[in-house]
């Protein structure tokens, strides 16, 4: 990864904005410059600007980022630039890829909160494009460190390095380096595995204390106490089946004698409503006369219906053809009218078509002349401006041709001077394309000599580990094995108690004995179950159609007696109808003799009569007959027959309701009938399957003492084979867990083997790997000074043991690549120039072309011009008005006007037509239709007096006299059916409750009321509650006597699994745990440590060849110094110096740089502070080594204010403080030229 710009504004003291570009001029001129300035003016903030433009977090402050925003500033941002290395997964070429990533906050201007920092936001692209990649505060640091192979922590140690914090570390006790230590290189997760695998294996130790404690607390029923238990339990069954027969006595009992007092209640009423229905009859026959006179006049509506529809029928005809008789001579006539109008109409529209056709060919020539002028013109005026502009073009194109020709070749002139000037200057890279093959063979064979030697390093510690894992798992395995032992001795002793026990139970018998005798009393006690309640549902269903049978049989007398009913009623409805008859025939008469009355009552004497022509009129005076009592007997008698209709409908239907309850009774019957067979031929296939056999299935006292006696039986059977299986568990545990200890102690006697034998072969394999390395770092060697001679000519170095030789080689392909594409270069610009004369000729020659055609063009216009004045005269003489189009359409709209009206005219014409044709056929459908309802008319007049006279009636009015108002009919029709429906009802229940009450009381269950059977079965209930109460607590007892027993093998099978993992558990906390987190810690920071230290020594030997770093064996923190200017003399850290202590604590620093971007290609390391302790010896031995670290091809900061520091590097990033807090920042070159970064 390397640093290639950042810009940032409003950070701390640094408003800014300001941009530092670290690949221009003068900071990429120099692999080293200073970053200096007084304590407090800015320097770290730089850092801090990096830090957060990538990852949104900064060293300092806690690694908050709103600390670090300018006071009162309304935003602040920082936006790296940066480039990594990135592999095409084709073709494996590597290539140099920049991308930029950007952290912005804003304060908020509003609400509650205006002032505060808003919510920061990131965001990542590429360079120098800006295509976006990713945004987010999550997602732009995660790719930054996907893409730089560095998280924000490696990042922070790898390229952030703080010299100071590591001279601490040299110095520390042996605690507060540990804590450095773990802080540095990120190693805190060792020690918190420690505590983790020490507090997990306390935790699994306490879950296997707790539940052995709870099988402890678990305790059983004694034998003797779950014997008395049990028989108890029998006693209160048997005690419970007593009280449960004489609860259904006592049902029986309450349901009979709650039947009997409903029947007699039942009786009493329907007594009474039979004598109020007897009194209510007499009433009601005024209403039956009037509703009988009613039904008699009903039968005559049809024909009075008809002929008053013939009366009106006639009258509407007649009206119709009159009005047609008015109608036709006024629509004669404006038929006339219309046939006038259409005439004149037509005879307009031929005239203005005759004008119109004369006009058209001369209007047609003008807009054709008009249209060629028109476009004449356009074409002229187009031509002009084309040729305006060519011309202007033209010249311009003159001028500028002209300028640029000269400026062209003055410039070409130019880049071939300064090509061949750089060319000569760097003639001895010219064969450096051909040299690059040796030197990349030389650097490839020395990397693998490199890989190679760190293989053999890391095996070597690697056997050093397995060495020491092996001595100490062989001494654990021993351990193992014999608490194995032991523990099969103690589980021997613990089954000797279960065994005697189970040889106790099987006494007389076996195991498969007693669970087959256990599982025949089972099904037995099943089969008895299943057969209880089919005996008990044979019997009740039989008892239902027993039952059944007595009620068909008394509601078969009921349906005779309904029949023998409805006969009578329909007898009587025959008489009554005959009745009817004969008194409508003497109302008729009646009614005739009163109309002769009438004419009686007029004659004078001595006037003729006019039916018989006598002067003289005997009865003239006296005879007066009178209709009225015939009409109220004929309505009396219609009304009866009409009450006697419904009472017959209501007889009916109560006699068809009557046979279909019997049918569904006996349904019903046949129904109980075949589920009693059902039932005791279920109960009797159940039966066969008993041994021995039942007697007699009808018997269920029989049946529930089998049951009784099956259930106690079945019980002890199963108590003795629980616990059988109790035991047999345990013992098979105890045999699991045996059997367990012995695998256990086997496979720890193998593993003991197992790591005798890699200690002895770690042991071989140490001394075959000390040979192999001496030999491959003598190799190294050679292959360094080889490369390092090829490399003096060009001025480069080859970087230290351990660095990456990429750069070397990128330095060297570019400077080849430069050469060949400089020498390119050079070739293209002479090319180019006699290319430039070429084209410089040509374009003189188009230019006078160019300038002939404009000429003729101008000629050209002139000739149209004249061509386009003769085309208007020619127009003016044919034609001088101005628009002949308007006028061409002004024609024809008005004989389009003209057409329409002629149209209109001609449709009005055929309308005034058609309605005329329309009327004379009306008025001929008409008169044909009159004389067809005249004739109809006089037919229904003729059948209304036949019926009439049939129905005994002199006239319509008679008959409509007798009509009552249909709601007053139905009302009275109603009425009357209702009361014959219930007094049929009534008498019919009478006679049914007297013959139930009677049969009901045959029976004489018992003497006692429904109070005294209530209070005998409340104490019966109240009883059975105690004894219920009895049976449950029993019943809870044993069966969680049963629940301890298996929940107590359940415990000890998972008291063996809990044991084995609180083992695991104990081992690992054995190896690594500590309450401190201490011994697994401090073993991980001493790998980490040793690795460090080697990294730091490839280090020290870049800066200085006489130090050597050494971890101190067998103490984990503990660092030493080899000084091989004294023989090397092993020194401890408080014995260097100020100047040594910085070299060996750089060197520190530089080597968690790569210990931390391991997989990172690191060009960028900024330093921070450390100098101000050193003496000017130590300090010019510390500038040294910077500088020849430079040469690896690393860029180098160093944040310092120590003058003497600045003196000596030369290009610096000068942060100066100002007014008002602020600092400014400038870029300073080896000169002392200031270059403000101000954006």
């Amino acid at each position: 990864m390397k640093i290639i710009s950042v810009r940032f504004a409003n950070l701390n003291s640094l408003p800014g904005p300001y941009l530092i570009r670290f690949d221009a001029a003068p900071l990429a001129d120099t692999g080293l410059f200073a970053i200096t300035g007084p304590t407090g003016a800015g320097k770290s903030t730089l850092l801090d600007a990096i830090a957060v433009g990538l990852y949104g977090r900064v060293p300092r402050h806690d690694r908050q980022v709103g600390e670090m925003v300018s006071r009162h500033a309304p935003f602040a941002f920082s936006e790296v630039e940066f480039e990594v290395h990135e592999t095409d997964a084709d073709t494996g070429a590597v290539a140099r890829v920049r991308y930029r990533s950007r952290w912005e906050v804003k304060r908020k201007v509003r609400g509650d909160d205006k002032g505060g920092l808003g919510q920061d936001a990131m965001s990542l692209v590429m360079s120098p494009s800006g295509a976006a990649i990713v945004s987010g505060k999550e997602a732009v640091p995660a790719k930054v460190g996907e893409l730089s192979g560095l998280d924000f922590g490696q990042f922070e140690q790898s390229v952030l390095l703080s010299q100071g914090k590591f001279a601490r570390f040299l110095h520390a006790p042996e605690k507060e380096r540990s804590a450095l230590l773990e802080k540095m290189t990120n190693v805190g997760i060792y020690s918190r595995l420690s505590v983790a695998a020490f507090e997990k294996a306390k935790e699994e130790e306490l879950k296997t204390k707790l539940l052995r404690a709870q099988l402890e607390a678990t305790r059983l029923l004694p034998d003797d106490e779950r014997g008395a238990l049990e028989a108890q339990l029998d006693r209160l069954h048997e005690e419970a089946e007593g009280h449960y027969e004489e609860q259904q006595e006592l049902h029986v009992f309450q349901t009979w004698r709650a039947i009997l007092d409903q029947l007699d209640r039942q009786l009493r009423k329907t007594t009474g409503e039979t004598e109020e229905l007897r009194r209510t009859e007499e009433l009601l026959r005024p209403d039956s006369a009037r509703l009988d006179g009613h039904l008699r006049a009903t039968n005559l509506g049809a024909p009075l219906a008809l002929a008053a529809a013939a009366e009106q029928e006639l009258s509407r005809d007649v009206a119709q053809l009159e009005a047609l008789d008015q109608a036709l001579p006024l629509l004669a006539q404006a038929t006339q009218e219309a046939e006038a109008r259409y005439e004149a109409a037509a005879d307009n529209h031929a005239a203005a078509l005759a004008t119109e056709d004369r006009l058209r060919p001369v209007l047609q020539m003008a807009r054709q002349q008009d249209a060629e002028i028109a476009s004449a013109q356009q074409q002229l005026t187009k031509n002009h401006t084309t040729h305006d502009q060519k011309q202007a073009a033209h010249e311009a194109e003159q001028a500028a041709w002209q300028k640029a020709q000269t400026h062209d070749l003055a410039a070409l002139g130019q880049q071939q001077i300064a090509s061949e000037t750089w060319l000569l200057a760097h003639n001895h890279e010219a064969q450096l394309k051909d040299e690059l093959i040796e030197i990349g063979a030389q650097i490839s064979d020395l990397e693998a000599v490199n890989t190679e030697l760190a293989t053999l390093e890391a095996q070597q510690q690697a056997h050093l580990q397995q060495l020491a894992e092996a001595t100490a798992d062989r001494k654990r395995h021993e351990q193992a094995a014999a608490g194995a032992r032991q523990t099969q001795q103690t589980l021997v002793e613990q089954g000797r108690p279960s065994r005697d026990e189970v040889t106790e139970l099987l006494r007389g018998t076996d195991a498969d004995a007693l669970a087959q005798h256990d599982a025949d009393l089972t099904a037995r006690l099943q089969l008895v179950q299943r057969l209880l309640p089919l005996a008990q549902a044979a019997h009740d269903q039989a008892a239902r159609a027993q039952a059944l049978d007595r009620e068909y049989a008394q509601e078969e007398i009921t349906r005779e007696q309904a029949e023998t009913a409805f006969a009578h009623l329909t007898e009587r409805q025959g008489d009554g109808q005959r009745l009817l008859d004969s008194y409508q025939r003497e109302l008729r008469a009646q009614q005739a003799l009163a109309d002769f009355n009438a004419h009686r009552q007029q004659l004078q004497t001595g006037q003729p009569c006019p039916l018989c022509g006598a002067l003289e009129h005997a009865f003239g005076a006296d005879f007066a007959a009178d209709a009225n009592e015939y009409e109220l007997r004929v309505d009396a008698q219609k009304q009866a027959l009409v009450h006697l209709n419904a009472e017959l409908t209501r007889t009916g239907q109560d006699l068809v309701r009557c046979r279909t309850e019997q049918q569904q009774r006996r349904a019903r019957h046949d129904e109980n009938a075949n589920a009693a067979n059902l039932a005791r031929h279920q109960a009797t296939e159940l039966a066969a399957a008993l041994v021995p056999p039942l007697p007699d299935l009808s018997d269920l006292a029989a049946l529930q003492h089998l049951l009784a006696d099956t259930a106690a039986a079945q019980a002890a059977t199963g108590a003795a084979r629980r616990r059988l299986v109790v035991l047999t568990e345990q013992l098979a545990q105890l045999r699991i867990d045996h059997t367990a200890a012995g695998a256990v102690s086997k496979q720890a006697q193998e593993e003991a083997q197992h790591a005798t034998e890699r200690q002895q072969k770690a042991q071989q394999s140490l001394g075959a790997l000390a040979a192999g390395l001496a030999n491959f770092r003598e190799q190294a060697g050679n292959y360094r000074a080889v490369i390092q001679g090829l490399l003096v000519p060009h001025g480069l170095r080859l970087p230290a043991a351990g660095q990456p030789y990429s750069g070397v080689r990128a330095t060297l392909e570019e400077r080849a690549s430069e050469y060949a594409a400089r020498a390119q270069n050079l070739t293209d610009l002479q090319h180019k120039a006699a290319a430039l004369r070429d084209r410089q000729a040509d374009r003189a020659a188009t230019l006078a072309l160019a300038e002939a055609a404009l000429r003729a063009n101008a000629q050209a216009l002139a000739t149209e011009q004249q061509l386009l004045d003769q085309l208007r005269a020619t127009r003016l003489a044919r034609y001088a008005g101005p628009d002949p189009t308007a006028e061409a359409e002004q024609l024809h709209q008005a004989t389009r006007q003209l057409d329409e009206a002629k149209q209109l005219a001609y449709g009005h014409r055929g309308q005034q037509q058609q309605n005329l044709a329309i009327k004379h056929d009306a008025h001929r459908t008409l008169n044909t239709q009159l004389a067809e309802h005249r004739a109809a008319h006089d037919a229904r007049q003729t059948e209304l007096a036949t019926a009439l006279a049939a129905a005994g009636f002199a006239n319509a009015a008679e008959a409509r006299a007798l009509l009552l108002p249909a709601p007053e009919a139905e009302r009275l029709a109603q009425r009357r059916h209702d009361h014959l429906v219930a007094q049929t009802a009534a008498t019919r229940r009478l006679a049914d409750l007297t013959a139930e009450l009677g049969h009901h009381a045959e029976a004489g269950l018992t003497p006692h009321t429904g109070p005294e059977l209530d209070g005998q079965l409340a104490a019966l209930n109240k009883a059975d509650d105690i004894l219920q109460q009895q049976l449950g607590a029993t019943s809870n007892q044993l069966a969680q006597d049963d629940a301890a027993r298996l929940l107590l093998a359940d415990g000890l099978r998972a008291l063996q699994q809990r044991q084995l993992e609180e083992q695991r558990w104990q081992d690992l906390s054995e190896q690594i745990g500590s309450a401190k987190g201490d011994k697994f810690s401090q073993f991980a920071q001493g790998l980490t440590l040793s690795h460090l230290a080697r990294l730091a020594n490839l280090r020290l030997r870049q800066l200085t060849g006489r130090y050597t770093i050494l971890k101190t064996p067998n103490r984990n923190l503990e660092l030493q110094i080899i000084d091989h200017d004294q023989a090397d003399t092993v020194r401890p850290m408080a014995s260097l110096s100020g100047g040594e202590s910085f070299l060996v604590s750089l060197a520190l620093a530089l080597g968690l740089s790569e210990l931390a971007g391991h997989k990172a290609r690191i060009e960028s390391l900024f330093i921070d502070e450390g100098f101000g302790t050193l003496d000017p010896d130590a300090l010019n031995t510390a500038l040294d080594a910077l500088e020849r670290l430079q040469h690896s091809g690393k860029m180098i900061g160093i944040i310092s204010h120590v003058a003497d520091l600045k003196d000596r590097i030369g290009t610096q990033i000068r942060v100066q403080p100002g007014a008002g807090g602020t600092s400014t920042v400038r870029v300073v070159d080896v000169m002392g030229t200031e270059t403000p970064c101000d954006v």
